[in-house]
């Protein structure tokens, strides 16, 4: 069944999804894929004063227009399309920046993001991050993940991962370990201090 058919596109279901969990966005990046034509947008919603939500949400609207091509390691299925999201203290423009360079890696690349995945990054000036962790949302109710509403892919699904941000002690350890384990054991049911643009010391120093 097309999107068309549905009396909506894609790209409006993914907006409805998000705002039914963040509201109405504060601002939308425009930006293309890779392949000069996939439109890509960047959606940031403001801190809610009305709950709990006093970060500001990121969130990638267009990723998952294609299947990633899960040609090259590490493969996945092509079937899991995926949507980036970040969560920051601040309305930063670097986050956006970042986004839009995640989105595009599996297509340049001819792999797979998915949940558990790191990527090791290059250094730059004023980079707090040595690389990145994809988990499941850690701000969003259960049914957040995956989108619950028919757009027209078929029998596709699209998830939301999460980008963590990885001192280089903790990049050793999450490629050693696996991503998944490493948030298990380290990540899963911490809720402070793991913002995107925090600086904060290792999650490993409790091993030590």
């Amino acid at each position: 069944m097309s999107s068309t058919k549905l009396g909506y596109t894609s790209y409006q279901a993914r907006t409805q999804w998000y705002m039914n969990h963040w509201g109405s966005p504060e601002s939308v990046r425009g930006a293309l894929m890779e392949d000069g034509r996939t439109k890509l947008g960047i959606m940031r919603f403001a801190p809610a004063s009305t709950s709990d939500r006093r970060h500001w949400t990121f969130g990638t609207n267009g990723m998952s227009e294609r299947r990633m091509p899960c040609v090259a390691w590490p493969h996945g299925d092509p079937s899991h399309r995926l949507e980036l999201i970040a969560y920051a203290n601040n309305p930063c423009d670097w986050i956006s920046d970042l986004l839009v360079e995640l989105a595009h890696y599996p297509f340049l690349h001819q792999s797979v993001l998915a949940v558990g995945h790191t990527l090791p990054v290059s250094q730059k000036t004023g980079n707090l991050w040595s690389g990145y962790l994809l988990a499941r949302p850690r701000f969003e109710p259960e049914e957040f993940n995956p989108l619950a509403i028919e757009i027209g892919f078929g029998s596709d699904w699209v998830f939301y991962a999460e980008l963590l941000g990885l001192k280089a002690d903790e990049l050793r350890v999450a490629i050693e370990i696996g991503g998944s384990e490493f948030f298990h054991k380290f990540v899963a049911g911490r809720r402070d201090s793991l913002l995107l643009d925090v600086e904060r010391n290792s999650l490993l120093a409790s091993e030590k």
